[in-house]
């Protein structure tokens, strides 16, 4: 988990919806209780490497959809529709689940870091009876638990079926929804002290993008929860009952993301509202402050406008002490004014 980056930096970037379009890769996993080979897809295909014993289970995981030939080749063998093809092939869809005869389609949403940019990436999935396909929109992802577990020896990934693997990365996308609203929090809690500060309007837009990333996480937590409902209340003939008791557990960790999510952006537009409120309150005080001098003036111009006439007959004008006097009563006026603000509670 990396930390915040404090939000005084006007330099930094603000976390922003992307994704990078990559060539398309794909690396296999091969293993079983025994042994593990992790082998390129090109190496795979000739099947000149050396299997582990039978039964094993395969994982591919593709990065990059931008070849279409490359996806087609991958799904033949398994004789996916080629209608899910499309869907894998079309970014930016609704997480959801289909079933078919053979195996099932999953459309899920990964939400990383990528440094300090929030990278929202499409994941299709096929489960099959001993093979799991991931196709990824772009290299990078959050399976970096997975592969170190694949490589631990007496890992329970590694003596359990397809329906298993499929489980450890619905639960590694979760785990990821959280590191990123982790350490959302600790931007939204550096802005928070920022705004109660000295806040100005660069911090404003940094909170308004902040939640613009909330705002797109809830899009796309709020439908793998019916994914995971729909798993946990129907029989998916490929994920066995004993895989489903860990799925429930992915169920309840979705709707804290949730709960999370929607406490952060209520968060957000209550801070917001607090600027809002804190530049109209100092706005209020600078005009209070200005129109009290502006009260106290009026009375004094007035006098001064007064003297300041030319008329030939003005007796005061004669007065050895006339100047001095209107001193003594403009000052007093003054001081009249400030002590009736001050019991009036004005300032």
């Amino acid at each position: 988990m990396r930390n915040g980056t404090a939000m005084k930096n006007k330099s930094k970037k603000i976390p922003s919806v992307t994704v990078k379009k990559n060539s398309t890769e794909a690396e296999v996993y091969l293993y079983n209780e025994k042994t593990v080979i992790q082998i390129t897809y090109a190496e795979y295909t000739k099947k000149n490497h050396k299997c582990p014993e039978a039964p094993y289970i395969t994982w591919i995981n593709v990065d990059g959809i931008s070849d279409t030939k490359v996806i087609e080749e991958i799904c033949a063998p398994y004789k996916i529709h080629p209608l899910i093809i499309e869907d894998i092939l079309v970014p930016n869809q609704r997480a959801k689940i289909e079933e078919y005869d053979n195996y099932s389609y999953f459309v899920l949403k990964m939400i990383y870091y990528d440094q300090d940019e929030i990278i929202f990436e499409q994941l299709s999935v096929l489960l099959l009876d001993h093979v799991v396909i991931t196709f990824g929109e772009t290299k990078g992802d959050v399976f970096k638990p997975i592969r170190t577990r694949l490589q631990t020896q007496g890992s329970p990934l590694r003596s359990r079926g397809a329906d298993y693997l499929l489980y450890n990365l619905l639960d590694a996308i979760v785990d990821g929804y959280f590191d990123v609203l982790e350490r959302l929090g600790e931007e939204i809690d550096a802005g928070e002290e920022e705004l109660l500060g000295k806040g100005d309007i660069s911090t404003l837009h940094s909170m308004r993008e902040f939640k613009k990333s909330l705002l797109y996480m809830h899009k796309a937590i709020w439908p793998l929860r019916e994914v995971l409902s729909r798993i946990n209340h129907d029989n998916v003939h490929l994920i066995l009952p004993e895989t489903q008791l860990y799925l429930r557990d992915v169920y309840d960790h979705i709707y804290q993301a949730i709960d999370t999510t929607e406490t952060y952006r209520e968060l957000l537009s209550g801070l917001m509202d607090l600027y809002l409120s804190s530049i109209s309150n100092r706005m209020n005080e600078i005009m209070k402050v200005l129109t009290i001098i502006s009260t106290i003036f009026i009375p004094l111009t007035f006098l001064a406008g007064v003297y300041g006439m030319n008329f030939n007959y003005m007796p005061e004008l004669s007065m050895q002490l006339g100047y001095p006097i209107l001193w003594v009563v403009m000052i007093l006026i003054a001081v009249a004014m400030l002590i009736f603000f001050k019991r009036r509670r004005w300032f």
